[in-house]
């Protein structure tokens, strides 16, 4: 062969070591090797196919040296395409296959997102949006169905009350507007995934339907967790509620600090998302309403219906900003116990059907005691109030904090439907079971306090909480 041809053979070499070195491939050479001679194996068919019919098309005009020149060179080139088109193909996968792009892409956002899902409502949040969103359909559903009951989460354009009797009659093939997939089928529940036709009126294709299924393979262990979670908390708070209020009780006293911290961080976690989102959107969204009404010339019935809307809005942003205020009360630390107490019943007698009262002037020597202690008295007040407000019947509630003897005394007292002590409670009693008010009770156990309860039939309810201000433990 001339020596052109075997002098560019022989820099081959010293080039490609150089880029085995440059990507960082030098030691999995072999693995090179059998790409490469993969790709060349493939190219000799076509290639050998062309020079042999270039052979045959023109006999008197070729002879050995155009043929082999005819054949190696697009051997060569071949070669080196489709070595190269792995590394092609992904580098300009959005450009040549935009959709399974963005599929991809979605699917590597789900699967990070996957692993952070605690609870039912993570779900909406974090994976049903992005699949929606991701295959562009109108809405979409997560179904639980347990034997007695279903939980339904939507995003999107749905029915929820359609989905439901969808689910329960179990006929998913006759729908032509609904693609319904099982996530997993456990001995307790059921799981579906449901889907809309896309915004373009159409059906999921092919490819669609295989990533979602590849979801589902995900989505399946996270619903699985979440199921867990929800059974351990529930056996978790039930054995909370039943801990012994014996001295004997002092060497689980880390079972209630760990349950307390769990409930402290989850109620700061809603708080702070409801201010950093659904408050910030409605701030926004009052401000455009407000522009608007600014800008442009309205009559006189266009802007009335509009600074309804504003006043609305700022109606919801209000209760939302009390709603953060119960669940993450910082005023504790700014301003004390007594006056967050009070700060919260005045709010609440607005929408209470009784009148409160409260009387807290002896009480500031508790101002004196760590936060956490404040944080507990400020949810065992909370607990009263809610159950007050459900069960009670009163026109009057009262709430007294005195500080007498070493002792923090907390008073409850209204002139509700009450019980009678020694008998069965009425139908709608003020509850003195339930998850509320043995809150109260393990609260007030681990604060080391008491708890006296008087109450007659038709006569109201008296609690007298009393809790040591020496030897207040905590968290």
């Amino acid at each position: 062969m001339d020596d052109e041809y075997t002098s560019l053979f022989i820099l081959f070499l010293p080039i490609s070591f150089a880029y085995l070195i440059a990507s960082n491939q030098l030691y999995d050479i072999g693995l090179v090797v059998r790409r490469f001679v993969y790709a060349g194996m493939i190219a000799v068919v076509p290639c050998g196919i062309f020079a042999a019919a270039n052979a045959v098309a023109f006999p008197n005009d070729t002879d050995l040296k155009h043929l082999m020149f005819t054949f190696l060179l697009p051997v060569i080139l071949l070669s080196v395409v489709l070595y190269s088109m792995e590394y092609m193909t992904t580098k300009f996968e959005g450009f040549l296959f935009p959709r399974k792009f963005i599929l991809n892409s979605a699917l590597k956002k789900i699967s990070k997102s996957l692993g952070a899902i605690s609870s039912f409502r993570d779900l909406k949040d974090i994976v049903l949006v992005d699949i929606v969103n991701t295959l562009e359909v109108m809405g979409g559903a997560i179904v639980i169905k347990f034997q007695d009951e279903m939980e339904t989460i939507l995003e999107g354009d749905m029915n929820k009350k359609e989905v439901e009797q969808l689910v329960a009659s179990g006929a998913f093939e006759e729908h032509a507007f609904y693609t319904c997939i099982e996530i997993n089928h456990h001995e307790e529940y059921t799981a579906y995934l449901i889907m809309t036709r896309k915004k373009t009126n159409t059906l999921l294709g092919k490819e669609e339907l295989q990533w979602l299924n590849l979801i589902i393979s995900y989505l399946a262990v996270s619903m699985e967790n979440v199921h867990l979670i929800r059974k351990m908390t529930s056996k978790l708070q039930q054995l909370a509620s039943q801990l012994p209020d014996e001295q004997a009780a002092q060497d689980i006293q880390w079972f209630r600090k760990l349950m307390f911290e769990l409930q402290e961080e989850e109620r700061i976690r809603i708080a702070t998302d409801l201010h950093d989102t659904t408050m910030q959107d409605l701030f926004f969204l009052k401000r455009r309403f407000v522009d608007l009404l600014e800008k442009y010339i309205m009559n006189q019935e266009d802007k009335d219906h509009l600074n309804n809307i504003i006043n609305f809005i700022e109606l919801i942003n209000t209760g939302l900003r009390q709603s953060c205020f119960e669940l993450h009360p910082h005023l504790l630390q700014e301003v004390g116990l007594i006056l967050t107490v009070q700060r919260l019943l005045e709010k609440e007698s607005y929408h209470c059907p009784f009148t409160i009262e409260f009387t807290g002037d002896k009480a500031f020597a508790i101002e004196n005691r760590d936060l956490v202690t404040k944080k507990h008295i400020f949810r065992i007040v909370q607990e009263l109030l809610n159950n007050a407000k459900k069960h009670s019947q009163a026109t009057e509630v009262q709430f007294r904090m005195t500080v007498e003897t070493g002792f923090f005394c907390l008073s409850y007292e209204d002139d509700g439907v009450g019980f009678a002590e020694s008998s069965t409670p009425p139908s709608k009693p003020f509850k003195l079971t339930g998850i509320g008010m043995e809150q109260v009770k393990s609260r007030v156990l681990f604060l080391g306090g008491d708890i006296e309860l008087h109450s007659k039939l038709t006569g109201g309810v008296h609690f007298r909480i009393t809790i040591p201000m020496k030897e207040v433990q905590a968290l």
